[in-house]
Parts: C-alpha cells; sequence; structure tokens
C-alpha cells in the first residue's frame, strides 16, 4: 500500500492517465489522510501563512460588528445561522461574538455553524470557542435552511481548485498533472471539455493562461440555494481581482515563501487568486443581489477600523505602563497598516458580499 500522498498521486496517474489539475490540486489539500489541510495548524507566524483575524482581532471585532448590523436589520431574529467556512483556529468567530456580546440578544440568537473538513483544525476550533454550542459541518449544503443565515469566509474560496486553460491551434486545452521518467510530476495540456470552456470571460486571447473554477461557481450556488431556503446574506474576502483577464495565478507556500507547486505535496498550500468578476456574474445569474465588489482596506476603513484603534489605544495608556502602552500601540499601528494599506492587503484582498433581501443595505460598499 502506498503511504504517502505523492505515491497515491502518482498510481492514480499511472492508472488512469493524467489528473486534472483542480483534482490534483484537491487531493493535495484535502485527501482523508494526508491532505495538507488535514494534518498540523497551517496558521501563524509559526506556520505557513497568516490571516488578517490572525493579524489583529480589530479584523474579527469590525466584521462583528458588520453581522450584528445585518442581523439588526433582518430584524433581529431570535435564532440565526451564523456560518463560517473555513474558519481557521475559530479567532475570527470568537472575536465577533466578543464583539456582540454588548447587543441585547445578539450572543443568544446566533447558532454558530463551521463548514470544516479537517478534524485537527476541528479540534482547535473547539477550543477557541470553549462554552459555545458549535455544529460542524464537512459541507454547506449539508445546513439546512430553516432560519435566517449570515454566511462568512475569510481566505477560503481561494483554496478551492481552479483549473488553467489556453486556446492554440487545436482549439481550447485544459492543463494537467502527469508523471515524467523519474517519477516526478510535471505538467501537460489536454482537451478541454465544454463545461470547462463555457466558464471563459465572452473575450479571450489565443495562447495565454486562463483560469476557470467551476468548484468555486458550485460553492456560491449551495451558498445561493441556502439564501434562498432562509434568507439572509454572505460576505467573502480574499485575494483575487475585479475584471476577468488571463494570466497564471496558482502558488504554493510553505513558510510563508513560494515553493514549486509540484514538490511538497500534501506539505505546503496550494491557492489562487480569485475571479470576482466571474464569480459575482454566477451569483446574479442564480438570481441574488451582489454588492459592488469592494477593495478590503476601503472595507474595513467604512466599518470604523481606524476609530477601534484610537478606542484600543486609549486603553493601553489607561490600564499599562507608558512604556509598555507604547510598545502595543506601535504593534497595533502596525497590524493597522498590513490589513488596510494599498501596498500590503488593504488593495490585493476584496470583499464580495451578496444577498437575497431587497431590504438589505450591508455596510462597507
Amino acid at each position: 500500500m502506498p503511504d504517502t500522498l505523492k505515491e497515491i498521486i502518482l498510481n492514480e496517474i499511472k492508472s488512469h492517465g493524467a489528473m486534472n489539475l483542480g483534482a490534483f490540486t484537491s487531493m493535495a489539500l484535502c485527501h482523508p489522510e494526508h491532505g495538507y489541510y488535514m494534518n498540523g495548524d497551517p496558521f501563524g507566524a509559526e506556520g505557513d501563512f497568516t490571516t488578517a483575524p490572525e493579524i489583529s482581532q480589530m479584523f474579527g471585532e469590525v466584521i462583528g460588528a458588520w453581522v450584528i448590523d445585518v442581523w439588526m436589520q433582518m430584524g433581529q431574529p431570535s435564532s440565526v445561522n451564523l456560518i463560517e467556512c473555513g474558519p481557521g483556529r475559530g479567532t475570527l468567530m470568537l472575536d465577533i461574538l466578543r464583539a456582540g456580546k454588548s447587543v441585547d440578544g445578539f450572543v443568544a440568537a446566533v447558532q454558530i455553524h463551521f463548514v470544516e473538513a479537517s478534524e485537527g483544525l476541528r479540534q482547535k476550533q473547539a477550543e477557541t470557542l470553549k462554552g459555545y454550542n458549535v455544529s460542524w459541518h464537512g459541507d454547506i449544503s449539508d445546513i439546512t435552511g430553516d432560519i435566517p443565515c449570515i454566511i462568512l469566509g475569510n481566505e477560503f474560496l481561494d483554496a478551492l481548485p481552479i483549473e488553467q486553460l489556453k486556446r492554440g491551434e487545436k482549439g481550447w486545452q485544459k492543463r494537467m498533472v502527469a508523471v515524467n521518467d523519474v517519477q516526478e510530476f510535471m505538467f501537460t495540456w489536454a482537451d478541454a471539455e465544454k463545461e470547462l470552456t463555457q466558464c471563459l470571460p465572452s473575450k479571450t486571447v489565443s495562447h495565454k493562461r486562463y483560469e476557470v473554477a467551476p468548484v468555486r461557481n458550485q460553492f456560491i450556488s449551495s451558498c445561493v440555494d441556502l439564501l434562498n431556503a432562509s434568507g439572509g446574506v454572505a460576505l467573502f474576502i480574499d485575494y483575487g481581482y475585479t475584471t476577468s483577464h488571463y494570466g497564471d495565478t496558482l502558488q504554493a507556500v510553505k513558510k510563508h515563501e513560494y515553493v514549486d507547486v509540484l514538490k511538497g505535496i500534501g506539505a505546503c498550500d496550494i491557492t489562487s487568486h480569485i475571479d470576482f468578476d466571474a464569480l459575482s456574474r454566477h451569483a446574479r445569474g442564480q438570481g441574488v443581489h451582489v454588492e459592488p465588489i469592494a477593495v478590503q482596506g476601503a472595507f474595513l476603513t467604512k466599518l470604523g477600523i481606524k476609530h477601534r484603534l484610537l478606542a484600543l489605544k486609549n486603553t493601553a495608556f489607561k490600564t499599562k505602563s507608558l512604556d509598555d502602552a507604547t510598545v502595543l500601540i506601535k504593534t497595533m499601528e502596525q497590524s493597522l497598516d498590513r490589513l488596510v494599506d494599498n501596498a500590503q492587503m488593504g488593495d490585493l484582498f476584496k470583499v464580495m458580499c451578496f444577498h437575497n433581501g431587497d431590504d438589505l443595505k450591508p455596510a462597507g460598499f
């Protein structure tokens, strides 16, 4: 029996031929035993990458304020499904709940749902949210739409697989993963199915590489189905672009450094940038209202993150020595810059929101 993920995929390719890029990355990330997300904790300075909730509590607190505002616009229902997709360590949800403790009825109304495949991360989330009742699901379609929903996802969509296409003399082809003579993975090309080419933008350029994401479209459709059944809103934050175009954004990261996508299978994170233009078109085609795509820096600023920094500064001066407060404030300022500065995460990260309620006017857009 093969005992490594590389051997498992090698055998699969030898038996069935070259593998779709999306299937390859799915196995690398989510193989039940050896997948990257199934083992260990990839987050933070000691891990492979750091997400916004781990950078600063201010991020989660202003997202909490956004969630509370949406809940109020819904009429403050006594029960609301608060669903987070890919919740990491559970840090964002904890910050949201802390922000909501001062709002009458909010925390009592919240039914927490996590869409999480990793058993190891589920355990960490349970530790983070000790004392709260959390339900875990392998897929968002497992959640029933019987009460209003607020769906969140921060750096979740980028981990859903893509396919890469290009048009040449033989027509549209898709990028595949094959095996070379020395038993290493290599890229190759094969004829693309019509289902993939239908995901392309209306105008394309020959010999340029395009990325399409049918799995992301399917996920958005599942979110729309849930909102149609229950009412509510979805908010997704991720790195990406707002106009569909050609280019190769597939990347692998290990210890905060870029590495070869085809090496270290199961030991590195594999992601790609989000085509928010394509996702927005898909969501609108499902009949929901999609807010204009926002950039993270402007979105967080509109939600009041800079005012939150001022409040935290005042608290620091009141509760700590001058030296300790000065050090803490400098760290908080650096964290805020990282989140909102256009040269850092502020412009690269985008915010997508969709809902099926004409009366809802989510903040930040």
